[in-house]
């Protein structure tokens, strides 16, 4: 059993110890269960619609494009609840700053929503570019594979291997006839004896 298997396990007997009912699978990942997925459709349709996107690689920025938007979406929906929210909990309100005590009171939150907000408006901005780019300077499709003929079915392979010794070297005389060198002196002929 891995580690992922053996906390999936954990959680489940955690739940069933407390009587807490499992979590209902989402219907689309980028949708939570408080979102609406027909919005999320339409917003999927009409970035389809309008940018038509027609390659691979186009409709990964369709979807960079239209996960931002969402998101955004959902940041902006989630400052409006949690002003509410803190604001809802305060001790004492003040009628004439409603928006600006829950950011007093909090704004460790708020800064930290601000700054998702702020870098998914700049992946947003860089997948609008890329897609902009994209189209601009498309990537060419692949060559198909060359393939053999019946008159040269293999192709050369850019070497001969030969097994021939070395011509011998004019530089280096050799002292020895039997030294480390005896290979590279051509053979010599041995006369026959006279018979006299």
């Amino acid at each position: 059993m891995n580690k992922a298997d053996h906390d999936a396990s954990e959680l489940k007997k955690r739940r069933a110890r407390y009587n807490i009912p499992d979590p209902e699978p989402l219907l689309h990942p980028s949708v939570l269960p408080q979102e609406s997925l027909a919005e999320y459709e339409l917003l999927v349709g009409e970035y389809y619609a309008s940018l038509n996107p027609t390659r691979p690689e186009e409709r990964s920025f369709v979807d960079d494009i239209i996960y931002c938007e969402w998101i955004l979406r959902r940041l902006a929906r989630t400052e409006t609840e949690l002003i509410s929210h803190v604001h809802a909990g305060a001790g004492t309100t003040h009628a004439e700053y409603p928006l600006g005590q829950p950011a007093a009171q909090n704004p460790k939150l708020f800064t930290a929503l601000q700054w998702r907000a702020i870098s998914t408006r700049k992946a947003l901005k860089e997948a609008i570019d890329g897609l902009r780019d994209l189209r601009l300077h498309p990537v060419p499709d692949p060559e198909p594979p060359a393939t053999p003929t019946i008159e040269n079915p293999l192709p050369e392979i850019g070497f001969v291997l030969e097994t021939r010794t070395p011509p011998p070297n004019p530089l280096r005389p050799n002292p020895c006839p039997d030294g480390p060198d005896a290979a590279d002196q051509p053979p010599q002929s041995e006369e026959a004896p006279e018979n006299g």
